[in-house]
């Protein structure tokens, strides 16, 4: 009897967890919000946007001439889309860069290849070393190809009609070498050494007469106005130069607060070459800016000085293009890209900015009113034409002026979309750029 109760108790034990077991199996948990999928929200345009994109960084350039390029990383850390970076009068244009980011240890390749919508061309391969010493001295190597196909050019001298319209081709290549010193977060300075080949000759563009047929780059052509130096012909030169750059513009809330200033020296000498290779010349180029707050941060003042100096060794010439020159988005807005040459030019310009809606700090629309001023002036082809004679003299009558306006978005800090528009005598011009001006 007692055995059967035993077996009796066992049996019900058994029953007991066998179904507490397929009770708890068959109950179903409740699913905690973090594990479940239909939590998760889909990724937006903007999402996966910024899984293309990974930055936006901007590269300045001091030396030999100044410039800045965007580059918008897409893909890896190897690979970026290019922006910006050539002269005026290119068009729009992009393209990609290709680097060994910090794969190699203490130097960092680059090689970048753009196109404009006017079909100008550059190639570069660089080679980037961020601390020599220590790790605010840098240099800087690299080879540059440009193809231009149809600058504008009207003579050189302050006078020149615009009868003698033509354009021209530049194909060039350079070595370029730079070491420089970061000495504080704003003041950079550097010494470099560059060599170039450069050829210029008859443009693309059909509507205009050949430059051919207006100028020569015989000296001994008569009269001296249509020798114009460096055409048709292959020009070395060989420079070496200085600069130092102070940079304390502030765009991190709304308007540019700030100064900058900029001086470069250098010396330039033609190499055996050619039919012709009397090229040589000193250079200085100084330039001045401040952004003045008007009784907010809603309203300021940019005003801008700037020289450009070419002083040539003694009957020495300059390659026309070269030269100083006036005219274009940063030249005095009002004329045509590169209306005037000539181996000076001094130029100021003043701006009045308001902003008239803010999403941000650094988000907003800003409008402007603008007045350009300049002149060239300087002209070595001949010591004897009264017309070169003239050319060489700063006077008051070459004063060329432009008025004008516009509006800018600010996406960012440093990225913003501007639209101007300029009058000068000579009529209208407008312009559609991605930065902040000057």
């Amino acid at each position: 009897m007692i055995i059967k109760l035993k077996r009796v108790a066992i049996c019900a034990l058994m029953l007991l967890i066998f179904g507490a077991r397929a009770r708890g199996q068959s109950a179903t948990p409740e699913p905690s919000p973090q594990a479940s999928p239909q939590s998760s929200p889909s990724p937006t345009p903007k999402d996966t946007l910024k899984k293309i994109v990974r930055d936006v960084k901007f590269r300045n350039r001091n030396f030999p001439e100044r410039s800045s390029r965007t580059l918008i990383g897409i893909g890896s850390k190897y690979t970026s889309l290019a922006l910006r970076g050539m002269k005026q009068g290119a068009g729009f244009g992009g393209g990609v860069e290709v680097s060994s980011a910090d794969a190699i240890p203490a130097i960092e390749f680059r090689a970048t290849a753009q196109v404009t919508t006017k079909l100008y061309r550059t190639f570069e391969g660089e080679a980037y070393v961020p601390r020599v010493g220590d790790e605010q001295t840098h240099a800087d190597i690299w080879f540059n190809y440009t193809r231009r196909t149809r600058d504008n050019f009207f003579g050189i001298g302050p006078l020149v009609n615009r009868a003698s319209e033509t354009n021209y081709s530049l194909e060039e290549r350079s070595f370029n070498a730079g070491l420089f010193r970061d000495f504080t977060r704003a003041a950079q300075a550097g010494v470099y050494v560059r060599f170039a080949n450069a050829r210029a000759f008859r443009g693309e563009d059909e509507g205009d007469p050949p430059v051919g047929l207006l100028f020569s780059g015989d000296p001994s052509r008569v009269p001296a106005t249509r020798f114009l130096p460096g055409l048709d012909t292959h020009a070395e030169i060989f420079s070496v130069g200085a600069y130092g750059a102070y940079d304390r513009r502030d765009n991190s809330r709304g308007l540019t607060r700030g100064a900058y200033l900029y001086g470069r020296v250098a010396s330039n000498d033609g190499l055996k070459h050619g039919s012709f290779s009397d090229f040589g010349w000193f250079e200085t180029e100084l330039d001045g800016r401040g952004y003045v707050p008007l009784g907010g941060d809603k309203t300021s003042a940019a005003l801008r000085a700037y020289a450009w100096l070419k002083n040539p060794k003694g009957a020495s010439q300059i390659p026309f293009y070269d030269m100083a020159f006036l005219g274009g988005r940063s030249y005095v807005r009002g004329y045509d890209e590169y209306r005037y040459f000539g181996n000076n030019l001094l130029m100021f310009t003043a701006e009045l900015r308001q902003t008239v809606w803010s999403k941000s700090e650094t988000k907003g629309v800003d409008v402007f009113a603008f007045g350009d001023t300049g002149q060239v002036w300087g002209d070595n082809r001949s010591q004897v034409d009264p017309v070169i004679l003239r050319n060489d003299k700063f006077d008051a009558r070459n004063w060329r002026a432009s008025v004008g306006g516009g509006a800018e978005y600010r996406a960012s800090g440093a990225f913003v979309l501007r639209v101007e528009a300029a009058h000068s005598n000579e009529g209208n011009k407008f312009y559609v750029s991605f930065g902040r001006g000057f």
